[in-house]
């Protein structure tokens, strides 16, 4: 087939998600809202009364609290630094804005979603790629201890798209090596409720650690809150201010209704637990994905990952990543490219395509049979594996 033309970012494809009728291409939340959502979605008009009669001060904090609560925080509970954004991507447009001002170039973990490196670049910040596999070993230690060693760390924990993270002894390593070399360390935690790893304090970590770190968090990826969500910026005592000063900038806060919503969704999840209000849901689509994938050159990742989307592999030289996109969606179904994972070395995604979990199990089942169809009448996916 003819190698379709190759779109400038993610984004493009996942608003091209949007037409189709089986979207799987973005990674926000669209699973719906299970009964005791729904219940939280009939108090709108309560909560909307109780965000009306409230300080924003304390509705700030009772969001923070809950969420660090609910992530395992308990150092951060109280965090004395931590903005509030619209986003994520406002979030990490602010870091951007203060390493591109400092003159501070970033080693960025590569693959990761690509907006990262556009937003960061437009901010004329200078990018090092550093793979999952250095970040563990000592490879780390000699790009930082290096001369032209950039000045900050970049890392998404869990990793969009592969579910990389950091156990708690490598964590600190990281944390005490960026320490000793003087790095800036950032960290994008906003897949972190999908870690089904034992919770551990990250941020008890990096304050004893003593580096200097930035952290986003957020939760558009995780309740189904039709795109209403909020991301936190927390940074090391060294660094608030100068951050506060561009987060003032930008805006005076976030609305105190969705910050009320937002609490009421994570106090479902401390009641219930993220396994039956989040994570479910996920195992439940995984199951059926890699059902409908058996035997084709369509391969799945490992079946107890647990990021809520899939990392799949073309099992052959081709067609790419570019290629199996454009056949997928000519059935109606929306995925995204791997290729623009690896925002440095494109090539080395173009063997992978993602796939998005977060989704309704009935849509989600429908899409998973129109993709087996596909795979079983398409001879560019239903060929031999390669080895």
């Amino acid at each position: 087939m003819t190698q379709p033309a190759r779109l400038p970012n993610l984004t493009q494809y996942e608003r091209i998600g949007f037409d189709r009728e089986l979207n799987l291409a973005d990674g926000h939340a669209h699973q719906g809202a299970d009964a005791a959502q729904r219940e939280i979605t009939r108090r709108l008009p309560e909560l909307y009364e109780t965000s009306e009669l409230s300080r924003q001060k304390d509705v700030e904090n009772t969001f923070k609290e809950t969420f660090y609560r609910l992530a395992g925080q308990r150092s951060a509970i109280r965090h004395p630094h931590a903005l509030l954004c619209y986003s994520a991507s406002l979030s990490i447009d602010l870091v951007g804005a203060f390493l591109g001002g400092a003159g501070i170039g970033v080693a960025l973990l590569q693959p990761c979603f690509d907006n990262l490196a556009t937003l960061l670049m437009r901010r004329g910040v200078a990018l090092t790629p550093v793979a999952e596999k250095a970040v563990t070993g000592p490879d780390l230690a000699r790009l930082l201890a290096a001369a032209d060693a950039p000045g900050a760390l970049f890392l998404t924990l869990p990793n969009n798209p592969t579910g990389f993270t950091l156990g708690p002894a490598d964590f600190r390593r990281v944390a005490e090596v960026c320490a000793a070399n003087g790095t800036l360390l950032v960290v994008d935690w906003t897949f972190r409720f999908f870690d089904r790893g034992d919770v551990w304090d990250q941020y008890e970590v990096l304050d004893r650690s003593g580096v200097s770190y930035l952290c986003i968090e957020d939760t558009g990826k995780t309740w189904p809150t039709l795109d209403l969500k909020c991301s936190i910026l927390a940074t090391s005592a060294d660094l608030h201010d100068r951050l506060a000063e561009l987060h003032n900038d930008l805006l005076l806060n976030v609305s105190p209704f969705v910050l009320t919503l937002l609490t009421a969704y994570l106090d479902d999840s401390v009641r219930r637990g993220l396994d039956a209000s989040v994570r479910q849901v996920i195992r439940t689509n995984r199951r059926a994905l890699h059902r409908a994938l058996d035997g084709s050159l369509l391969v799945p990742g490992a079946a107890e990952a647990t990021i809520s989307v899939e990392w799949v592999r073309i099992a052959a030289p081709s067609p790419g990543s570019l290629e199996v996109v454009e056949l997928l969606g000519d059935v109606g179904i929306a995925v995204v490219p791997g290729d623009h994972f690896y925002w440095h070395d494109p090539d080395l995604g173009s063997r992978h395509i993602r796939i998005a979990l977060a989704r309704d199990p009935v849509m989600f089942a429908r899409a998973c049979a129109r993709l087996r169809g596909a795979v079983e009448t398409l001879p560019q996916l239903s060929g031999t594996r390669a080895r």
